[in-house]
C-alpha cells in the first residue's frame, strides 16, 4: 500500500509539474511589449495578458470594472475612479493611486512620444485623492473618456520601470513575462497572485509564424492551439475539418478606400463619386471574401456605439461612373493606390484596379511595409490609400474624430477633409454626455462623410479564428488582441 501511495503521489506531482501550456500564433514579431510605446496588434496580443486597464468594454459595448471598481462624475469635467484593493504589480510594487497618476502621466507626456497618446489627449490632469481614489480631469468635458480608458494603450504600467518595459514587461495582469526570443516566441507564466484568481493555464507561448500556411500546419499537428485572422479560403477549409474548431465574429473593424480630397486629381466630388460608383462591394464581400465580410457604407460597423444605418448613396453603376467623369471633363486619369502588406487588402486592390479600368481609370498599386506606408499616406502627394481600422474603444468618437477632424490632418485624417461644420459636430459629440444627442451628432457626421466621399467604406470584415477543440473557456471579443485567457483550460 505504501508503495502504491508513493507512486500515486509521484504521478500526481509529475502531472501538476507538467502543467498546461497554451500556444497561439501571430504573424510578426512585436515591435515592443510596452503598451504605451506601441499602436500595434502584435504587441497588444501579448501585452494584454500582462497589463490591465482601469476599465473594460464588454462585447455589448458596456463599460465594466477593471483595475477600477467604481466611478462617478462630481462635475462634467471630472471623472473619479475607485481603485481595486489587493492588487500588486508582478514585481511586488503596490498598485495604488500614485501608480495610476504616474502611468497616465507617462503616456500623456509628449517626451514619451507615445503613438497612442491621442486616445487620452483630452485629459488635462490626473490626481490622487487618496491611496485608492483617482480623479481624471478633462477640459472641456470628454464624453467617451471611460471607453478610451479601456484601450490597450491606457494600460497601467509601473512608470518607475519605464526604461525596461519594452523587453521585460511588468504589469498587474493574469500572466507574467518569462522570456522573449526575437522572431521566435514570447513565453508567459500564470500569475499565482493574480487578484482575480490564478489562471488554470500555467504557461502561454506566443509563437511568431509569418506564413498562415505554416500556422495551419502547426495547428493541425498540435504545434499551436489557436490562430487568428484566417484568410477566407483557408477558413472554409478548416471549417470543414472535424478536428478543428472555427469561429467568425462581427468585429469592430472596417476597411476603407481613402481619397485625398486636397489632391488636384480628386478635388472634384464628381471624380470621387465616379470611383465610388465603379466599386461592386457585394462582389468583394460575397465572392472574394467568401461571405466573411459585409458591405460597408458608414465609416464604423454596427458593433460600434452610435454607428449609423445609411443607404448606399453611390451604388454600383459603371455607366453612371463614366458619365460623371465625362461631366467633370476628366479623361485618361491615372491614380496611385498605397497599401501595406496584407493578403486581403492586396487582393481587394486587384479588384479595384480592374473595376477602375472599366471606367477608364488606370490604377497603380504600391504595396509597402507598414512603416513606409505610414510615411507615404502622410505625404500631401498621396492620392488613394487603403487601410483596415478597428474602433477599439467601441465608441464612434475614436474613429470619426480621427478620420474627419481637421486637427488630425495628416496623422489620422489622411483624406485631408476639412470642414468647420464637421469639426464643430465632432467636438459637440465629445462634449455632450447625453446619449441621444451624441447619436444624432454622429449620424450627421457619418451621413456627411458618406456623401462627401473623403473615403469609401468598402466592407466590415468578420474576425476569424481557428483552434484545437481542447481549448475551452477562452473569451474573444471583436479582435485577437482582446484574447482573454483568465478562464481558459486545455481539456485532456
Amino acid at each position: 500500500m505504501r508503495t502504491l501511495l508513493v507512486a500515486l503521489a509521484l504521478f500526481l506531482g509529475a502531472s501538476l509539474a507538467a502543467g498546461q501550456t497554451l500556444t497561439t500564433a501571430i504573424g510578426a514579431n512585436p515591435p515592443t511589449l510596452d503598451p504605451q510605446l506601441t499602436f500595434n496588434g502584435f504587441s497588444f496580443h501579448v501585452s494584454n495578458q500582462v497589463f490591465e486597464t482601469l476599465v473594460r468594454v464588454t462585447p455589448e459595448g458596456d463599460v465594466v470594472p477593471g483595475l477600477a471598481t467604481d466611478w462617478s462624475y462630481p462635475d462634467p469635467t471630472t471623472l473619479r475612479l475607485e481603485l481595486r484593493e489587493g492588487v500588486a504589480f508582478h514585481d511586488g510594487a503596490p498598485f495604488d493611486a500614485d501608480a495610476v497618476v504616474a502611468s497616465l502621466g507617462r503616456i500623456l507626456d509628449p517626451a514619451t512620444a507615445a503613438p497612442g497618446r491621442f486616445v487620452l489627449s483630452a485629459i488635462q490632469e490626473v490626481r490622487a485623492v487618496d491611496a485608492r481614489t483617482v480623479e481624471i480631469v478633462t477640459d472641456p468635458p470628454f464624453a467617451p473618456l471611460l471607453s478610451h480608458l479601456a484601450h490597450p494603450v491606457a494600460a497601467i504600467v509601473p512608470a518607475a520601470l519605464a526604461d525596461t518595459l519594452a523587453r521585460a514587461p511588468v504589469g498587474t495582469g493574469p500572466f507574467t513575462f518569462v522570456r522573449w526570443v526575437d522572431g521566435s516566441e514570447v513565453v508567459l507564466a500564470a500569475n499565482a497572485d493574480y487578484w482575480g484568481g490564478a489562471p488554470a493555464i500555467d504557461e502561454v507561448v506566443v509563437r511568431i509564424i509569418p506564413e498562415i500556411s505554416t500556422q495551419i500546419v502547426e495547428l493541425r499537428s498540435g504545434g499551436v492551439d489557436m490562430i487568428f485572422n484566417v484568410p477566407p479560403d483557408n477558413f472554409l477549409t478548416l471549417q470543414a475539418d472535424p478536428a478543428i474548431t472555427t469561429g467568425a465574429i462581427d468585429g469592430w473593424s472596417s476597411t476603407h478606400l481613402i481619397m485625398n480630397v486636397a489632391h488636384p486629381k480628386l478635388a472634384d466630388l464628381r471624380v470621387r463619386q465616379a470611383l465610388a460608383h465603379a466599386i461592386d462591394k457585394a462582389l468583394i464581400t460575397d465572392e472574394m471574401l467568401r461571405g466573411l465580410a459585409k458591405p460597408g457604407v458608414a465609416p464604423i460597423p454596427a458593433t460600434v456605439r452610435y454607428a449609423a444605418t445609411l443607404e448606399e448613396p453611390y451604388p454600383y453603376d459603371v455607366e453612371g461612373a463614366r458619365a460623371l467623369l465625362a461631366e467633370a471633363g476628366v479623361a485618361d486619369l491615372r491614380l496611385r493606390l498605397d497599401l501595406y502588406q496584407n493578403p486581403d487588402l492586396e487582393a481587394v486592390a486587384q479588384v479595384l484596379q480592374f473595376a477602375f479600368a472599366e471606367i477608364g481609370v488606370d490604377l497603380e498599386i504600391r504595396v509597402q511595409d507598414f512603416s513606409a506606408y505610414t510615411q507615404a499616406v502622410q505625404s500631401d502627394d498621396m492620392e488613394l490609400a487603403m487601410t483596415g481600422w478597428g474602433t477599439v474603444t467601441l465608441d464612434a468618437d475614436y474613429t470619426l474624430y480621427a478620420f474627419f477632424h481637421s486637427g488630425e490632418i495628416p496623422g489620422n485624417n489622411r483624406s485631408r477633409w476639412a470642414d468647420p461644420e464637421i469639426d464643430a459636430l465632432l467636438q459637440r459629440g465629445r462634449d455632450e454626455p447625453d446619449d441621444a444627442v451624441r447619436a444624432e451628432v454622429y449620424a450627421l457626421v457619418q451621413d456627411a462623410a458618406a456623401n462627401a466621399l473623403p473615403m469609401v467604406t468598402l466592407y466590415y470584415p468578420r474576425f476569424t479564428f481557428a483552434k484545437r477543440p481542447a481549448v475551452q473557456g477562452e473569451s474573444i471579443a471583436f479582435s485577437w488582441i482582446l484574447l482573454d485567457l483568465r478562464g481558459a483550460t486545455l481539456a485532456d
